[in-house]
């Protein structure tokens, strides 16, 4: 029999966010959050997914200001209040400054000439905005959205980054879809320095299961016996979960397996409730030192996905 080819991983694209608005907020199957219903007009206005990224906390009272928050990937949202009037209102938190700082700012000598068009000097933070980072810094709301750049673009590991007062623009040249510039995931960065409870970070089902979206599949697959008999009988297991690690039920899976002499395909249980499903594989007269390689193609819906294992025949 012919070795199957394996399917690539089909990912959702993150521009058609599989949110669900209720009442309360609004539920992002993606990271298993909901939005609180107060952040979620200031949140659609100020980039929404594309440059606050999705949220990776519920809203929570943050316990040294007393103020409600809520983090995303690249921010965080507070509920602080406006003046002496008692009234509230939503800002972004100044992630840029807090992890990446206000650097000196530049001398007279080195400010760009208004001839260059390719920066762009801000004397309200002393620091300018150049090339890549300008046209994106431009078009995705300048400063109103990401504050003035409280650094130069500087090399940080292996990726030149530029602070700004609300956020982090990353340069990626190796993308290939055009995506080179990326605000950076600043809002996961300050939670962990802050020391919150970890546990608000754990994806939550919503109440109606209704609203919920398996939007990737994550299988792995497991032997009972990684040595086995030249004859025998091999039991395989396949957990599939989602991309919340919840697991997924009815999923489909297609097993290949390379034997010496022979390639055996296989259609395993659809998985249960728990997200396994298991087949036991009976075979006979395979030598010794042979490595059976098995192949998963796991589907469900229009979703689907792959993953391997193998076992050696040994004694």
């Amino acid at each position: 029999m012919k070795r199957l080819t394996p399917l690539a991983l089909l990912i959702l694209l993150l521009a058609v966010p599989a949110f669900a608005q209720t009442e309360d907020g609004r539920y992002y199957s993606e990271t298993g959050h909901t939005l609180d219903g107060r952040f979620t007009a200031f949140f659609d206005t100020h980039g929404a997914v594309e440059i606050l990224g999705y949220p990776i906390t519920d809203a929570f009272i943050d316990p040294s200001s007393g103020w409600m928050v809520q983090y995303t990937e690249n921010t965080r949202l507070e509920l602080v209040p406006q003046g002496g009037s008692g009234a509230v209102g939503v800002r972004l938190g100044a992630l840029g400054e807090a992890l990446g700082g206000w650097d000196p700012p530049l001398t007279a000598e080195q400010i760009p000439t208004s001839a260059d068009a390719t920066c762009r000097y801000f004397p309200e933070s002393g620091h300018a905005v150049c090339h890549a980072f300008l046209s994106f810094f431009d078009r995705m709301g300048g400063a109103g959205l990401f504050g003035f750049p409280i650094s130069e673009f500087q090399l940080e590991g292996d990726r030149i980054v530029q602070y700004f007062q609300g956020f982090r623009l990353d340069w990626h040249p190796e993308d290939t879809a055009g995506r080179t510039v990326r605000v950076a995931a600043l809002g996961r960065m300050h939670f962990v320095r802050s020391g919150y409870d970890p546990a608000l970070l754990r994806p939550n089902l919503p109440l109606d299961m209704v609203l919920y979206q398996v939007l990737e599949l994550r299988p792995r697959a497991s032997v009972d016996r990684p040595l086995a008999r030249p004859d025998g009988e091999q039991i395989i297991s396949v957990a599939v979960r989602d991309q919340n690690w919840n697991p997924v039920p009815q999923a489909s899976i297609l097993l290949t397996v390379h034997l010496a002499d022979e390639d055996r395909l296989l259609l395993m249980p659809s998985t249960d409730s728990r997200g396994v499903s298991q087949i036991t594989v009976r075979y006979a007269g395979q030598p010794r030192g042979t490595v059976v390689e098995l192949e998963f193609l796991v589907a469900r819906g229009a979703l689907k996905s792959e993953t391997r294992d193998s076992f050696r025949i040994w004694w």
